[in-house]
């Protein structure tokens, strides 16, 4: 399928299919040296690619951006491209840089074959302008297709007048929400005619902005225990708005509600699972915590008690 619709802009359409849903993050692991462990990262996208997934999702905060250099940034988004092998949509992201560095980063991008690009504008005490943060992303979008993350912004959001000056014609063809409402459903009103939009992560942040037009979700589970988000979605559809609370009661906020009880960061629980699945190592570069054995025998209890193991 061309990138190019009938009015030689890129596709907001073919992106709106492929984030409808739920859709994985690639979560990178590391070896005990520290270095990235790229046996695991392949086994991660074989796996998330055997088990159905539309979209291969790099993003700031779950593929641990922060913690990687910009080379490092820039060899995962390669091979995870290349590893996906065109059998899904790989969107890549950047890290916090300014104008020329984000347009660099598309451009290699564009050379491994990556479908969509997120920029991470940096936002230092409140500094990035509107009005510029427009010509950011118009920048980039000349270069290849850009999905706007609207949590760049330190958790104030990216301002709402960017995307009211924003179009397809710009190369903008899909928006990323992390920021709760009442932002997110003032973003939808805004968005749902012009981007696929995207709430970040869990099914309960979908469920919000489902009725504002988020078309689909980054998963917690896909990554391990797809089965979960599978019911979650099945119940969706079929407008089991009750299942799908259940769903979310039982699986999400429960595992929410363990890391805080027993001292497990979120993410390190999701790496956690991720081993427990037998995809990858629990092992996550410093300063960042990685959960420990004690702790680990913790959420196999947790997750047999829920007939995940």
């Amino acid at each position: 399928m061309s990138w190019l619709n009938d009015n030689n802009c890129y596709s907001v359409a073919r992106v709106r299919e492929a984030i409808t849903g739920p859709l994985p993050s690639v979560c990178p692991s590391f070896l005990e040296n520290e270095e990235l462990d790229w046996d695991g990262i392949a086994n991660t996208v074989d796996f998330l690619l055997a088990n159905g997934a539309k979209t291969l999702l790099l993003t700031y905060g779950d593929s641990l951006l922060s913690i990687l250099s910009d080379a490092e940034c820039l060899e995962l988004t390669r091979f995870v491209t290349e590893r996906a092998a065109h059998r899904a949509m790989v969107i890549g992201c950047g890290r916090k840089w300014p104008l020329f560095q984000s347009v660099e980063f598309a451009e290699k991008c564009r050379e491994f074959g990556t479908d969509v690009v997120i920029p991470f504008a940096p936002d230092w005490a409140q500094h990035a302008d509107p009005e510029l943060l427009v010509q950011y992303y118009k920048a980039v979008g000349s270069v290849m297709p850009v999905m706007i993350l609207t949590n760049a912004m330190n958790n104030r959001g990216i301002p709402l007048s960017v995307f009211e000056k924003l179009t397809p014609e710009d190369g903008i063809v899909g928006v990323k929400d992390d920021v709760a409402s009442p932002y997110g459903r003032r973003l939808g009103s805004i968005i749902r005619d012009k981007f696929a939009f995207m709430s970040g992560g869990t099914a309960g942040f979908f469920m919000e902005e489902a009725p504002y037009g988020a078309d689909g979700y980054l998963s917690i589970y896909m990554r391990c225990f797809p089965k979960v988000d599978e019911a979650f979605w099945k119940a969706w559809t079929e407008g089991n708005t009750r299942e799908c609370v259940r769903i979310i009661d039982t699986y999400e906020v429960d595992f929410f509600n363990f890391c805080a009880e027993n001292g497990v960061h979120f993410d390190a629980g999701i790496h956690g699972m991720m081993e427990i699945a037998g995809i990858t190592t629990r092992r996550i570069r410093m300063p960042y915590s990685t959960i420990t054995d004690a702790q680990m025998e913790k959420l196999k209890d947790f997750l047999a008690k829920r007939q995940l193991i």
